[in-house]
């Protein structure tokens, strides 16, 4: 039987990985910026605190000299891209729309250079069997099925499979101490706050959801997962940090030696694409590394949690 707790670290290593006013002077505004907390995923709810959806963030980035005539430097904006692995059709076809404004979308993929998601193709491995499931479970849509891959700007920028079992190797990790770490960082941190590392659901009620049927279960267990999920200290905690991972760290790395490429290629306008548990990580790199500071923030609904409306009785 799976219980909760190994329910919920398996959904999470799956699916994952306050908007921001520009200033009128840019040293203040740096300043403002490297002390801002930017959040990548957030459980809006309504004055009743009833969940209303599960949101995910795109976070722009820039110099803070930028537009100000000074710098000698030509202007350059990333955008940190935050994604959930499932989520609606709507969602995704949003994120297809406002991909098309960029000179270039860096992709996750732990595949082969360049490799793209063939339309309707099926994920393979235990990841992707994981994330098949959710999608039924939760009724909702695979990011790989329903993003377009063949556009002309998106660009892999991720560990190939040999790469990353070599960083792995490389780090004594595995799959399943990956998870064995995520499940012991989350019930700790659950019994530090006091609380059940599940959440208030038990056993019976979860194998319940688990297999029962209807647009109110799905809802009910997206509450759920939604809940877990926007606790992203625990996935910082595991696989960020001075340590790192294969995970995170290393295919972060990754992403940004080919950031660095298409910058020196002359692309000025380029999003990072990739799932919200990475972006902690690239949040301080690129500030680090880059002398970027967010600027704007847009949020975009994933997952819609409002109870679905009762079925209208039948006419007579």
């Amino acid at each position: 039987m799976v219980k909760p707790p190994a329910l919920f670290s398996i959904a999470l290593v799956a699916l994952l990985a306050t908007s921001v006013v520009r200033a009128d002077e840019p040293a203040r505004a740096a300043k403002a910026a490297a002390e801002e907390k930017v959040e990548f995923l957030r459980l809006s709810r309504d004055d009743r605190d009833r969940p209303l959806s599960l949101d995910t963030s795109i976070v722009e980035y820039g110099r803070p000299e930028d537009g100000t005539g000074t710098g000698g430097r030509l202007p350059l904006q990333v955008d940190l891209v935050a994604a959930v692995h499932v989520g609606s059709q709507s969602y995704y076809d949003t994120l297809d729309r406002l991909f098309a404004d960029y000179d270039a979308v860096l992709y996750e993929l732990v595949a082969p250079p360049n490799a793209r998601p063939k339309p309707g193709a099926k994920p393979s491995g235990a990841i992707g069997s994981a994330q098949q499931g959710l999608k039924q479970m939760l009724g909702l849509e695979f990011q790989l099925e329903a993003v377009d891959y063949t556009a002309a700007n998106f660009v892999h920028a991720d560990l190939s499979p040999k790469e990353f079992d070599a960083a792995m190797k490389k780090r004594g990790e595995s799959w399943w101490s990956m998870f064995m770490k995520l499940m012991r960082e989350g019930m700790a941190r659950a019994e530090r706050e006091g609380r059940q590392p599940g959440g208030d659901v038990s056993v019976g009620e979860m194998l319940g959801l688990l297999f029962g049927s209807g647009e109110a279960r799905q809802v009910k267990l997206r509450r759920i997962m939604a809940e877990q999920f926007t606790d992203m200290e625990v996935l910082t905690a595991t696989f960020g940090g001075e340590e790192g991972s294969t995970l995170i760290t290393d295919r972060n790395a990754a992403a940004l030696r080919v950031l660095r490429d298409q910058v020196a290629k002359g692309r000025r306008r380029i999003a990072i694409f990739y799932g919200a548990a990475h972006m902690d990580d690239f949040d301080r790199r690129l500030r680090k590394d880059y002398g970027l500071q967010p600027r704007e923030t847009v949020w975009l609904e994933a997952w819609d949690l409002r109870e679905p409306m009762p079925a209208a009785a039948p006419r007579r």
